[in-house]
């Protein structure tokens, strides 16, 4: 296979819709749904922040008839206010292309060069396993890429989706539930931008859910979720056309204790959603309000996005606790997500 990898280009729409395209069918292949964004909520979402710099790579296969398909793609995340000896990287190929070399192409010629020229440390990567396949297989794909990267596991996730519509019967039961031991705790809702008087409760809450992550051997520094992060961070949603759906915990003496976010994209043939954080503060748990959060979200999600077909979320397979809560809900085992680290000469 003859394959050329460069930088992408933003600018050019024929090559962002192959872009929106590869990264549909990786989305149809792991998740069984996509999203259908336009190329300007595409390209809202490809843009750097603040807060981060993101550098994308794509590798192009010649065809038969002398034209050029994009297969496969490559990206360096480099964050820019913590975690600042650390870069995250990633690659993906195109499910009826794997196995022809295309993934270490990119790593080679793309990755590895950007990692030497970042000057980071702590080079951190995600890998895909399939259900049913030993995780901690060297010869797996995932791990012969990590040993080129330098990397090794440091944590085990698991992906689980939900498949849509979700029973009304199932989130009333649920619900009953979590009130039986909620008390006087109450669960408020709100769809898009927090409210200006609340910002600074959730970004509170934001920080917290990164310094409880559990994520083993994982080495991170938790972000401060400041009001003008938060709202940088609406005004991207809003550009790529993403609906946030947010409950929160409030305690009897009204503080926020807790959160729980569900993503998803405004078009009428986007199938896919995500379950994002899900927090409850830790003095404040064994009242099942993440069960409570979570089936708040989950009832708003059938209003507002009946046409969704799948939402998936993550859990480290150390965090028994949400596992619990979402395999209530009716969450299935997908794939499990390797995270690796390591550290290279500075």
């Amino acid at each position: 296979m003859q394959l050329t990898i460069r930088p992408l280009d933003a600018s050019s729409d024929l090559e962002l819709e192959q872009y929106r395209a590869l990264e549909q069918a990786l989305d149809d292949h792991a998740y069984g749904g996509h999203q259908e964004e336009s190329l300007a909520q595409l390209r809202a979402g490809l843009e750097d922040t603040p807060y981060w710099t993101v550098r994308r790579w794509i590798a192009l296969a010649e065809t038969l008839e002398g034209g050029e398909m994009l297969v496969g793609r490559a990206m360096t995340f480099t964050p820019q206010q913590e975690n600042l000896e650390s870069i995250s990287v990633g690659v993906a190929v195109h499910p009826a292309h794997r196995g022809q070399g295309i993934a270490t192409a990119l790593v080679e010629e793309a990755l590895l060069p950007a990692i030497a020229q970042s000057g980071r440390t702590l080079v951190e990567a995600y890998g895909e396993i399939e259900a049913g396949v030993d995780p901690e297989d060297p010869a797996h794909p995932v791990h012969r890429l990590a040993a080129r990267l330098g990397v090794a596991r440091k944590n085990l996730a698991v992906c689980r989706a939900l498949r849509l519509p979700l029973d009304p019967a199932r989130l009333d039961a649920l619900e009953a539930e979590s009130a039986r031991k909620r008390g006087e705790y109450r669960i408020e809702q709100w769809v898009g931008e927090i409210p200006e008087e609340h910002l600074s409760a959730y970004g509170r809450l934001l920080t917290q859910l990164e310094i409880d992550e559990p994520d083993e051997e994982v080495e991170h520094e938790p972000a401060e979720y400041t009001p003008e992060r938060i709202r940088v961070s609406e005004r991207r949603m809003r550009e790529a056309g993403t609906i946030r759906i947010v409950a929160v915990a409030v305690a009897p003496d009204g503080e926020f204790v807790g959160n729980s976010e569900v993503h998803v994209h405004e078009a009428p043939g986007s199938t896919l959603g995500y379950q994002e954080n899900t927090l409850v503060m830790p003095e404040h748990r064994g009242h099942r309000l993440g069960l409570g959060l979570k089936v708040a979200t989950h009832r708003r999600l059938a209003e507002l996005a009946p046409q969704l077909r799948s939402l998936v979320t993550w859990n480290s397979h150390v965090n028994p606790w949400m596992i619990q809560v979402n395999e209530k809900l009716g969450y299935e085992l997908l794939f499990r997500e390797v995270v690796m680290q390591g550290r290279r000469a500075g």
